[in-house]
């Protein structure tokens, strides 16, 4: 049985009574919904049953860089610069959404949605290098 698209299955959601809101799931870029008092991808989660959950349990996230044991608050981001403590999560963030960016233009069929997300990766880049001169 073939995947359904990404707008048929947000459709579906919309016509079960779901709510549509206006921020957007990190992993697959499509909106976030509210349904049964619950807010959630409803493309990720049917990508999920769709695979019996096989998906997630690959895309387990790695843990999280920690302050240096000198107590410095200074990690070493993926350049190999030193990041201050205040920014180190979010430095850690970027790498991890540009790594997931790539792996979704990887699988990306559609040329316009792939010149999208290569934008996202271009920014997400230029934040990154922001972080590591702050």
């Amino acid at each position: 049985m073939a995947a359904k698209k990404e707008d048929e299955i947000m459709a579906e959601y919309l016509l079960k009574g779901g709510k549509m809101l206006e921020r957007t799931c990190r992993t697959c870029g499509c909106p976030m919904y509210e349904y049964k008092g619950k807010t959630f991808c409803v493309v990720c989660a049917e990508r999920e049953r769709e695979t019996g959950g096989k998906d997630a349990l690959q895309k387990k996230t790695k843990p999280r860089s920690s302050a240096t044991s000198e107590g410095t608050g200074a990690v070493q981001g993926e350049t190999g610069t030193s990041v201050s403590g205040d920014t180190a999560g979010l430095a850690d963030e970027l790498v991890e959404t540009i790594r997931d960016l790539c792996a979704r233009i990887r699988a990306e069929e559609d040329p316009d949605r792939c010149l999208a997300l290569m934008d996202a990766v271009k920014a997400g880049s230029e934040a990154l290098q922001i972080l590591h001169h702050v």
